[in-house]
């Protein structure tokens, strides 16, 4: 997707730094919902930012703080951007769930088991609050390492002529007493 967007390498490399860094500080670590692995060396190996139930809609500051990275460089992508966030949000569960917003493992450090440990605890959070999460992937090659965590291939949308998302949910771990919601 970022590719999409910002076809240029170097302007793609700055403003994906900026942005990240900017919603994991003003976004991600207020709603504690963040967690990092580290490689051996103590670099960073991956990330996954997930937005618990209720929480994906921002306020005014988490707004500037995730568009301004953007600046200058996406102002000519801003319809482009418009018309992927509309779409993605047209699909939306309406019941409670925890949302898996990025999950990106370092190429170095992927088949490592890094995904795997990054997902359980958003996993395990939306378990105990008894609600699915929902996610959407980039790449039609990860929905057999999802489907191994219960996510089922929901929808698969088209942005644009060869540019793609599967839309993917885990339904909410049943346990005694307890019954599932509905998807959407």
């Amino acid at each position: 997707m970022w590719i999409w967007l910002l076809p240029d390498d170097r302007v793609r490399a700055r403003v994906e730094k900026r942005q990240y860094r900017s919603v994991v500080k003003h976004i991600f670590i207020p709603r504690r919902s963040g967690w990092v692995s580290r490689r051996p060396d103590g670099d960073a190996a991956g990330a996954a930012l997930w937005y618990p139930p209720g929480t994906k809609r921002h306020n005014f500051r988490e707004t500037v703080a995730e568009s301004l990275p953007f600046l200058p460089a996406g102002l000519p992508r801003l319809g482009k951007a418009s018309r992927l966030q509309r779409l993605v949000v047209s699909h939306w569960p309406r019941e409670p769930h925890w949302y898996l917003s990025v999950l990106s493992i370092s190429p170095e450090s992927q088949r490592q088991g890094h995904g795997s440990a990054l997902l359980q605890p958003g996993l395990e959070k939306a378990d105990r609050d008894g609600v699915g999460c929902w996610l959407e992937t980039q790449r039609e090659s990860n929905l057999p390492f999802y489907r191994r965590f219960r996510f089922e291939l929901v929808k698969e949308m088209e942005v644009e002529p060869d540019v793609r998302l599967w839309a993917m949910w885990r339904p909410p771990a049943v346990s005694p007493g307890s019954r599932p919601g509905s998807r959407h």
